[in-house]
């Protein structure tokens, strides 16, 4: 089968296009017409035709021009089957296309146009195999049933691509002017075409391959020198302390020097027997060693207040029981004409002003008096403290109540004087935690 100029003209009568639109108020009609008569060349068979919509759509870039290619390559396939009266089998092998391709797009145009036998022609154009007998349908076996309307007019009121102005897409020119060049003039060799084009992707692909491999190897390249000079910066700033041995002058070496081998002692009979004499002397003298005296504490410490005296009211002459019975040789200077004891009582808390709250009724009970100008209780850092003279006859009880209220080490001493007659005194830490 050959198409020529008389086809593409009864096509176009056909397809019914709305060229003012298309053209833009026809303002672009040459370059559509021109378009039209390059592509469609006369004489010419329906697989170059199909080659062409082909290689017109891969010149084209925007999607809406490549759409509008496709569609009109449709409507000149549903022409063939309208007009020419072939059947699905003849178009798929006039136009190297699938048959279930060809029976869809004559379907979808059918039931447009028939929309009340659309089961029919479901039916009709229903391809289940590669021996179905609908493949060898044609118009004419249809068209007594459901009427002549499919020759009159190809495209619809709402068929958008029968009036879209194609002529304003940017690579309109490009497509019009490569068609003159490439179509008109020559014979175009589609299958060298798609293998420059093939080729033509490999190129690329390689070059984007090495631009991906040059930018990973920069990347690797500073990244190494940065930890470089990232490790280099650490270790000038880590100072090693570490013996130094630069200062040693390297220049001198160790001589051994023999110096009773180099002087020559010359002595007479009688020196020698003098220095016989000295050290015997020194042999058998006995240096006496001084005493070592270990000096004692005089604080002692208190297991508890049962080991504090009994009888306070003897407290103030009573010996302690820690302290040694006979006293003589150096430790006699070491104790003074008084024998009052003084008390201190070391304790922790985690809430040393309860404790404090406690101890102040306590003070009043007694009878107890500050020491100096000294409030009890006062706070420093660390915890409180109270510096009491508490009367003789109470201080059992006092001190008993006190330990109660936390763990509390109790250290006796010897009063250094000036205490108050009658009274002891008591040195009271409470130490916060």
């Amino acid at each position: 089968m050959i198409l020529n100029k008389v086809d593409f003209e009864q096509f176009k009568t056909w397809l019914d296009l709305d060229i003012n639109s298309i053209a833009w108020e026809g303002r672009y009609a040459d370059s559509f017409s021109g378009f039209w008569d390059s592509f469609f060349k006369d004489q010419i068979e329906p697989k170059e035709l199909g080659e062409r919509f082909s290689y017109a759509k891969k010149i084209a870039k925007s999607g809406p021009l490549i759409s509008w290619l496709t569609w009109l390559f449709e409507k000149f396939i549903t022409y063939s089957f309208i007009h020419n009266d072939f059947s699905i089998r003849e178009i798929s092998l006039l136009y190297d296309l699938p048959e279930r391709y060809i029976a869809t797009i004559i379907r979808d145009h059918m039931i447009k146009v028939y929309p009340i036998y659309e089961d029919l022609i479901n039916e009709k154009f229903q391809i289940s195999n590669v021996s179905s007998e609908n493949l060898f349908i044609t118009f004419k076996d249809i068209e007594q049933i459901m009427g002549q309307e499919a020759r009159v007019k190809g495209t619809f009121e709402d068929d958008i691509l029968a009036h879209m102005e194609v002529t304003l897409y940017p690579d309109w020119p490009n497509l019009v002017k490569e068609l003159r060049k490439d179509i008109l003039l020559l014979k175009v060799d589609f299958g060298n075409l798609q293998k420059r084009t093939a080729f033509k992707k490999q190129i690329k692909f390689l070059q984007e391959v090495i631009f991906l491999l040059l930018v990973l190897s920069l990347l690797v390249f500073a990244l190494k020198n940065a930890n470089k000079w990232y490790e280099d910066y650490l270790v000038n700033k880590i100072t090693l302390f570490e013996p130094n041995f630069f200062w040693l002058d390297k220049t001198l070496s160790y001589q051994e020097q023999d110096l009773l081998a180099r002087q020559s002692i010359d002595l007479s009979n009688k020196e020698l027997d003098e220095l016989e004499k000295i050290e015997a002397q020194q042999v058998f003298s006995d240096d006496k060693l001084a005493s070592r005296y270990d000096p004692e504490s005089d604080v002692t410490v208190l297991d508890s207040v049962e080991d504090v005296p009994k009888t306070f009211g003897e407290a103030e002459t009573e010996q302690s029981a820690y302290e040694e019975n006979k006293k003589g040789g150096y430790r006699d200077s070491s104790y003074s004409s008084s024998n009052k004891k003084a008390y201190r009582i070391m304790m922790a808390s985690v809430e040393p002003t309860t404790i404090k709250s406690k101890i102040l009724p306590l003070i009043k009970r007694y009878g107890i008096a500050q020491i100096d100008n000294v409030k009890p209780g006062t706070q420093i850092p660390g915890g409180l403290y109270f510096n009491l003279n508490v009367p003789s006859k109470n201080l059992k009880d006092f001190m008993t109540k006190v330990s109660t209220f936390a763990e509390a080490t109790i250290f006796e001493s010897r009063s250094e004087g000036g205490d108050l007659a009658g009274k002891n005194r008591v040195f009271i830490w409470v130490k916060g935690i």
